[in-house]
């Protein structure tokens, strides 16, 4: 049952599971709670989630067979789970992700609601309900963090020619970095001990003047 519940969803569960422990935790053990504790928990508790064999590959509805194709209107290709809370009223492919992380790339401190989720992912949707009636739409959803685009497919053409551009041009900005990186070189430990001292001083002497 966790591949069906988690499969096309493992990584919005896991952007929430934070939260969530947090929550949990200073509502059942406020004595003991703290906020790296919960963190630890939620970090552990993630890890476990992406190990799962369950959670690797999403169910196909025709995977799932006759029976739940009709009673669902599926195509073959779609993944979500209908009937639990979570799925979409739609139907949808399974998402492709990078396996770089938003936490692996943004050092801003503004991500932190969305710091487990895929830097970028990209799934189709089509939505048929009540067809006769107001017609099929086939979108393409484009993920970057906790943002979404819905867009159609002549648009998604569009954002993957400029990817493929912005990828050229994105090369060639990592070969100069890499130039130009082969000057860098660590600092001295003594003297930057010595110069957050000193700042420490001027600090406190502004601070105690203006007392």
């Amino acid at each position: 049952m966790a591949d069906r519940i988690l499969g096309a969803s493992l990584e919005r569960v896991t952007a929430a599971l934070p939260d969530a422990i947090k929550q949990a935790m200073q509502a059942a053990i406020p004595e003991t709670y703290t906020p790296e504790l919960a963190a630890q928990f939620a970090e552990a508790m993630i890890t476990e989630l992406r190990k799962s064999p369950a959670t690797s590959q999403p169910i196909t509805a025709a995977e799932r067979g006759t029976e739940w194709t009709l009673r669902w209107g599926c195509p073959d290709f779609c993944i979500e789970e209908h009937g639990q809370p979570h799925a979409l009223e739609s139907h949808s492919t399974a998402p492709i992700k990078t396996s770089l992380r938003v936490a692996d790339l943004d050092c801003s401190g503004y991500s932190d609601n969305g710091e487990n989720l895929p830097w970028m992912t990209a799934q189709v949707v089509v939505a048929n309900d009540k067809a006769q009636a107001y017609g099929r739409e086939t979108r393409v959803w484009l993920g970057y963090g906790v943002h979404l685009a819905e867009v159609s497919p002549g648009k998604a053409r569009e954002a993957l020619a400029t990817l493929h551009g912005f990828c050229a041009e994105l090369e060639a900005v990592v070969d100069q970095a890499d130039e130009i990186a082969k000057d860098d070189f660590e600092g001295d430990p003594e003297i930057a001990a010595a110069h957050e001292e000193a700042e420490y001083r001027r600090i406190k002497r502004i601070s105690e003047a203006a007392a």
